[in-house]
């Protein structure tokens, strides 16, 4: 199955956009502690994506 361009760029702004209102939501409902923890570990997973699982898709 082949990836359109342009829905691999929604993926690209989209996945900052949903880490960013985590962190917020995660702040606003939850301690401190919990929004430093859902920046740590989205900020870990979104490296790794952009890092090897954006390129997975090139390949063929």
């Amino acid at each position: 199955m082949e990836t359109n361009p342009t829905t691999r760029g929604r993926i690209n702004w989209l996945l900052p956009a949903v880490y960013a209102l985590a962190i917020v939501v995660a702040g606003a409902v939850f301690s401190g502690a919990a929004a430093g923890v859902t920046a740590a570990v989205g900020g870990v997973l979104l490296g790794l994506y952009y890092g090897f699982g954006n390129r997975l898709g090139l390949r063929r």
